[in-house]
């Protein structure tokens, strides 16, 4: 009998369910492509490709106008960045310029590094936010891996040697790491990356921020200053990973208190230091900068001197100087 005040009240016994053998039961019928299920997606990614193609004409038609040999074709190259990625749902959409190139994947890589002229034998894949994971019980920290994963599955595929004997793509890969949300509680994820992907060495966390200029890829500034951020940063050296520093020139002094703050990690500062706006005016800046170039280089040439004079620990990337932060 059921105890006084139990809320479910007298037990019943339902009766047994008919039940029928898996080998007799009858799948539901497949989803046609066409159904009114998929069709809006199937047109959203027509209208994609539709789109992305165009863009794809205009920009091979832009390279063909000038056509470079190799300086020195027998100079081994190691390339220390660069991206793969699938921006074609961006819909044409170009920041500054610089997703003209929407869809860049194995094949254009290997456009790039074998078909043009020069001995490029090894690349290191830096993250780019492209294809993180939505799956896995907390997607919100885990999201890098799938990046991660999607580099090593490219390194595999120069690893058979289908690309030239000698030629590795994504040798080394940096992913992402939201160090400053998670803070101390991003180990897990670092681990995972180093237990599932043999060429995973460290991550990046882009700190640019200038409220004069329209592309800010952290949203406030002083990303490398902060506690909790630090909090995540220590278990990079305790893990063995290096971290790829990107800020603008303006914000170098953070990368110079970080590294004085942990002299045992390796930090890789990006694109020379990205001193913005020294060759000229950025489109969509909300200020001129033409009358403080002078300026600009100088501070930019302070800060890596200190840099270079104080913190054995960071290293420099000449490049990106062609993108359209430097104005």
């Amino acid at each position: 009998e059921t105890p006084r005040g139990h809320f479910l009240g007298p037990r019943r016994r339902s009766p047994p369910r008919a039940t029928t053998p898996w080998t007799t039961r009858r799948a539901p019928p497949p989803l046609h492509p066409l159904s009114p299920f998929f069709r809006p997606r199937m047109e959203q990614l027509a209208k994609q490709r539709e789109v992305w193609l165009a863009g794809e004409a205009k920009l091979k038609a832009w390279h063909a106008q000038t056509e470079e040999e190799a300086l020195e074709p027998g100079l081994e190259i190691v390339d220390p960045h660069h991206h793969l990625w699938d921006y074609r749902q961006l819909m044409g959409f170009n920041l500054m310029g610089l997703f003209k190139q929407q869809y860049y994947m194995t094949d254009e890589l290997v456009d790039d590094i074998v078909g043009a002229g020069h001995n490029v034998t090894r690349t290191v894949y830096v993250e780019a936010h492209a294809f993180h994971s939505k799956d896995g019980p907390d997607p919100a920290l885990f999201a890098p891996l799938g990046e991660v994963q999607f580099a090593q599955g490219v390194a595999a595929q120069f690893a058979s040697g289908a690309y030239g004997d000698d030629v590795r793509a994504c040798a080394a890969i940096v992913g992402a790491a939201d160090l400053a949300k998670h803070g101390a509680a991003i180990e897990p994820m670092l681990r995972e990356c180093l237990a599932r992907c043999p060429n995973f060495r460290g991550v990046r966390c882009s700190a640019t921020h200038d409220p004069k200029l329209p592309d800010k890829f952290h949203p406030t500034p002083g990303l490398y200053l902060d506690a909790t951020f630090r909090e995540g940063f220590a278990a990079l050296a305790r893990l063995g990973l290096v971290f790829d520093a990107w800020c603008y020139a303006s914000q170098l002094a953070d990368v110079h208190d970080l590294a004085r703050a942990f002299p045992e990690t390796t930090i890789v500062l990006n694109h020379a230091g990205t001193p913005a706006c020294v060759f000229g005016d950025v489109i969509g800046a909300g200020a001129s900068y033409a009358e403080g170039r002078r300026e600009i280089e100088a501070a930019w040439k302070t800060r890596m001197r200190e840099i270079a004079d104080e913190c054995p620990n960071v290293f420099v990337k000449i490049g990106g100087v062609a993108t359209p932060w430097l104005g």
